[in-house]
């Protein structure tokens, strides 16, 4: 049987980042079971997107997910970021 999920890596991350918004990427891609490149770029996409901010506390990046953020697309783009991540926690 082919290995999916029901949700995009970049779902997956969101869940993570708030449920653990100290995680390095290193701990990211383990935890994703990804490479460490592919969450790099995810988070660059939440990022420009509004999805995700990031700041530097010394050698550190913590990202936080911006809760108020509307979905993108389709039936669910009246429901925010924050909505759908408290429904799957």
């Amino acid at each position: 049987m082919a290995d999916w999920s029901l949700l995009t890596s970049h779902g997956r991350l969101l869940l993570a980042i708030e449920k653990e918004p100290g995680l390095r990427v290193r701990d990211m891609a383990d935890r994703l079971d990804l490479s460490e490149r592919g969450v790099a770029l995810i988070l660059r996409d939440l990022r420009e997107a509004g999805y995700v901010t990031s700041r530097r506390e010394g050698r550190r990046v913590f990202y936080t997910v911006v809760p108020e953020k509307p979905l993108r697309k389709g039936a669910l783009r009246d429901q925010t970021v924050g909505q759908l991540l408290e429904l799957l926690s």
